[in-house]
């Protein structure tokens, strides 16, 4: 390299430090006018176009630098880096192996090939590059943070938060180490330690997408309600003024308004989907059978399982072919098994990456794409927004819409969502008739001799329940409950023990209003048949609001537990409204706190109105809709084929209704 072309790269280098791009630009192109072929400069042209985001004029730099000299390993490993934004992974992984053969030291290439292995969740070779990467440089911050990320992904918490420690003890300000520390917590419900790091992280940057909204839900998991009416506002203000501040649980939870709950999930969606495009697929020719993709991430011991697993059994295999396309961080286990025999393939796609799952999906002509996760742990959204099927619908585990037009339906009841409610959905409609939510009638059900005793609860007195996640216990709830106890003399209220911190909290805020916290009885988490079991204890479930009681009510109803709701408008505070109705219980549910409070003390002071309801669901459970699984399956099978004739003849979704 000439002393001219040395001097002109320095001084381009210093350009490009100072973010004098087209100086930086002006002085490369003179030296490539003077050597056209000299590695360093097209490299250092490459540079200024992937800083400017010019991906493909980035990679024709970086190109033309390696057929210039192929052993430039900083030029396979900037190439790397541009096919790795365009989600060009293998021939990215492929740049970096070459940049390493070269350089066995390129912490670079080691760290970015560790992202894409997480990205396809191949976290062993993950992690492999990350080790290397920090025992070749004990002070790089990524090669820590791909660490700690791959301890996470693979629920190592312990290794994991090491890991961040490691990337807070080099930058002490290092917004990502705390939010990834208060999220490993948070999943371990180590909810406490989660709020001081999501509390950290605030401080850093208060204005971080969603990071409001993610301390809030922390806190409402501990019952922590420290300043919750003014963080309410806040985060209804910040939704109508469209910021990104609101989890979709947070609005599920906090608010009972589906206009509002629309604008804040689609705020949501829209984030996640950034510049991602649906895959135009007009339509498939038709096939012998309707071929339906099930995505999930809980095919296995998971309450949706237990709610789906009957359905996929009775699913008509002369009319449908059933393909399930299974991520998440699962272990085999009997639930899986059955689940697997169910389908007529499983296909594990957990280490692939949201677009190449979609394009497997694809690849298999799915007629209709079933998303069973929505925006709830381990969901994976964007195979949808990339498109993995003509036709694409939203059902069961997320009790709202998605906020974005990739999702064509959902399914629903006219109790679920009303008429005057169909505004609140960005998605239409299909209406079943009875309830939107399917059951297993197989679910089994402990008959063990155990006493009310052995749980803690009193031999006499009137037994209050309520299973439902402790963050959906909000004051407003509390203080219901605390009237209805207050007025029913020796009555308890048994609820489920989420965590500790919950325990506590709850406790206090019970002393605090008057009542000895020794009539609260908190339960453990049991397996599933036990759990099941056990609600035959109680006399009757009293629901949360906004956000009802979903796979709980159910539970509760198959063991022969009388659920009272109050009713709301949107999705999520209608799930229990549903469930009555199909199973011939109506009359419990209300529209008012007065009216839920009445009856709650009607029902428990009045034994004989309370048997007569318990006697009715017991004649129920096997004759109305809402367990007549093959019932279902017939309703949701008609809608399927009615979508699909639909779209096979060019017709734009539209609410659906099956009579």
């Amino acid at each position: 390299m000439s002393p001219q072309i040395i001097q002109l790269l320095q001084k381009a280098t210093q350009e490009i430090q100072a973010n004098q791009l087209d100086s930086a630009k002006l002085i490369l192109e003179e030296a490539l006018r003077i050597d056209n072929k000299q590695t360093e400069i097209l490299r250092h042209l490459g540079v200024v176009a992937a800083i400017e985001a010019d991906w493909e004029e980035a990679l024709r730099y970086f190109d033309l630098a390696i057929q210039s000299d192929p052993n430039n390993f900083l030029a396979l490993s900037n190439r790397g880096n541009i096919l790795k934004l365009l989600m060009r992974f293998e021939e990215a992984l492929q740049s970096y192996e070459a940049a390493l053969l070269l350089n066995p030291s390129d912490v670079s290439a080691l760290c970015n090939a560790a992202v894409i292995f997480n990205l396809r969740h191949e976290y062993g070779l993950s992690l492999a590059c990350s080790e290397r990467a920090s025992a070749i440089n004990p002070e790089s911050l990524m090669a820590w943070e791909e660490m700690g990320k791959t301890y996470w992904l693979t629920k190592h918490y312990e290794k994991a938060i090491d890991a961040f420690d490691r990337v807070i003890a080099l930058d002490p300000g290092n917004l990502n180490a705390w939010l990834s520390k208060g999220n490993i917590y948070a999943e371990d419900k180590q909810f406490a330690l989660a709020q001081t790091a999501f509390q950290r992280a605030y401080e850093i940057a208060p204005q971080l997408d969603y990071l409001f909204g993610i301390k809030l839900q922390n806190a409402l998991q501990m019952c922590d309600w420290s300043n919750l009416q003014d963080q309410t506002r806040q985060l209804i203000s910040g939704i109508q003024e469209g910021h990104k501040v609101a989890l979709p649980y947070n609005v599920f939870t906090l608010l009972d308004d589906p206009e509002l709950i629309k604008k804040a999930i689609s705020i949501y969606a829209n984030g996640i989907q950034g510049d991602i495009k649906r895959e135009g697929i007009s339509s498939y020719p038709n096939h012998q059978k309707i071929r339906l993709g099930y995505f999930s991430a809980d095919f296995h011991d998971h309450p949706t399982a237990h709610l789906m697993a009957e359905l996929f059994e009775s699913h008509d295999r002369e009319k449908f072919e059933l393909i399930a396309f299974v991520f998440g961080r699962n272990q085999p286990d009997e639930m899986r098994s059955r689940l697997v025999k169910a389908f007529d393939q499983f296909i594990d796609v957990e280490h692939k990456a949201d677009q190449e799952i979609a394009a497997l999906s694809r690849e298999f002509e799915i007629d209709i794409a079933i998303d069973v996760k929505g925006f709830t742990q381990e969901g994976r959204a964007p195979i949808f927004m990339y498109g993995a099927a003509p036709i694409q619908v939203s059902y069961l585990a997320f009790p709202g819409t998605m906020g974005t037009s990739c999702f064509d339906y959902v399914v629903a009841d006219p109790v679920l969502i009303p008429k005057d409610a169909q505004n609140g959905m960005v998605e239409k409609i299909i209406y079943l008739p009875d309830s939107y939510q399917v059951n297993d009638r197989n679910k089994k059900v402990s008959l063990s001799a155990k006493s009310k005793e052995d749980y803690g609860l009193p031999s006499s007195g009137f037994i209050f329940c309520c299973f439902n996640n402790n963050y959906k216990i909000l004051p407003s709830v509390l203080d219901g409950w605390i009237r209805i106890l207050n007025a029913v003399d020796e009555s308890v209220l048994w609820l489920f023990a989420d965590n500790p911190f919950a325990v506590a909290h709850l406790k206090k805020e019970v002393a605090i209003r008057g009542l000895n916290p020794d009539r609260i009885i908190f339960a453990g988490r049991i397996p599933s048949a036990e759990h099941i079991g056990r609600y035959q204890l109680a006399d009757l479930f009293l629901d949360t609001f906004p956000c009802n009681a979903h796979t709980t009510a159910s539970d509760a109803l198959w063991a022969g537990l009388p659920v009272l709701t109050l009713a709301g408008k949107s999705f999520a505070a209608r799930v229990a409204a549903s469930l009555l109705n199909a199973i011939g219980l109506p009359d419990l549910v209300v529209n008012s706190q007065q009216e839920y409070e009445s009856l709650a003390i009607e029902l428990a002071t009045h034994p004989e109105k309370l048997q007569v309801i318990k006697n009715r669901l017991k004649q129920n459970l096997l004759t109305a809709p809402l367990f007549d699984t093959p019932l279902f399956t017939k309703n949701l099978e008609s809608a399927y084929m009615e979508i699909y004739k639909r779209h096979q003849q060019g017709v734009p979704p539209e609410h659906i209704y099956i009579s």
